[in-house]
């Protein structure tokens, strides 16, 4: 028997790859939109808090960061700040940017 061509590795690495979406999307937990609503809810809150336990002068570096639309370098301060990891600490950032356009 012949070693298989490039094609042919191509061909079968494709098509394990798209069995695998398929059928992750078949198994996959769907949220509904009132349970996306409140998860998004809950991570404004924890976002909120977060900013809140930062130390006065870093709340107001990081809203000047915001407001430059600097928001890379206001998750970066963030992360410094609590500890949060990448998503929670955008969380923050993210909420923190929602109370300043709604001030």
């Amino acid at each position: 028997m012949d070693a298989p061509n490039g094609f042919q590795v191509w061909l079968l690495v494709a098509a394990i790859g798209g069995l695998s979406f398929w059928l992750g999307r078949a198994t996959a937990r769907s949220e509904t939109a009132e349970q996306r609503e409140m998860r998004r809810m809950r991570e404004r809150e924890a976002g909120a808090a977060a900013f809140s336990s930062l130390a006065a002068p870093n709340q107001t570096e990081i809203d000047r960061l915001i407001m430059e639309g600097k928001t890379i370098e206001a998750i970066k301060l963030v992360r410094e700040g609590t500890g949060l990891g990448l998503k929670e600490a955008k969380d923050a950032v993210d909420a923190r940017r929602s109370a300043l356009k709604g001030a």
